[in-house]
């Protein structure tokens, strides 16, 4: 799920009791949709990562670097709908933008294992993207693939097959992309363009 973030003091306070006893690693134990839900409760402060004075010693940090590595580097425990889920997390004011980068890149590592399949998948579900994530989601979230050598591949084979609105969505994306991009990622850039105009 996606939460929303935690906007007073007072309720984060009553969060930090409840992490009062947690134990650095305890994230191995989690279901993986549990460990889902604690990486986005990271982002959103549902799972805190200092305690009432501000210190790093509840241990969910740590465990937060060690899951996103986890995510990053076992892109098989996930199935093609959680790309679904790492889409929804994605909020444009985040107030820690690494997190989202962190987002994107177990999205990008999902795909690069599922394959086309993985970006064709990706691409139908750009139109759910909630509002508040439109930057990361219908933007930079294109950028990691078009950047990466392998996922570009899979993009490339995906974006003729889905609908028309979808791929009206791509080429809006790929136009920002334009101004600070490398000659490598306009020759890609101008690839999809192609594709797109011959589907």
């Amino acid at each position: 799920m996606a939460y929303e973030p935690v906007t007073s003091r007072e309720e984060y306070l009553e969060i930090v009791k409840q992490y009062k006893d947690y134990k650095k690693g305890a994230y191995q134990s989690m279901s993986l949709e549990e460990k889902i839900n604690f990486f986005d409760g990271i982002h959103t402060d549902h799972v805190p990562m200092f305690d009432e004075n501000g210190n790093d010693t509840l241990g969910t940090l740590w465990d937060y670097g060690e899951l996103t590595h986890a995510f990053i580097d076992h892109p098989e425990v996930f199935s093609l709908t959680d790309i679904s889920k790492f889409l929804e997390m994605l909020d444009d004011d985040c107030y820690q933008p690494s997190f989202m980068d962190d987002t994107l890149k177990v999205i990008r590592s999902i795909i690069r294992f599922q394959g086309k399949a993985g970006a064709v998948y990706f691409l139908k579900n750009l139109p759910d993207v909630p509002q508040r994530g439109k930057k990361y989601g219908l933007h930079y979230s294109i950028h990691y693939l078009v950047a990466d050598d392998s996922a570009f591949q899979y993009l490339k084979e995906a974006v003729s097959e889905v609908e028309p609105s979808v791929q009206v969505l791509v080429i809006q994306s790929i136009k920002d992309l334009k101004s600070y991009t490398d000659e490598t990622g306009l020759g890609r850039i101008r690839e999809l363009e192609q594709i797109i105009s011959h589907a």
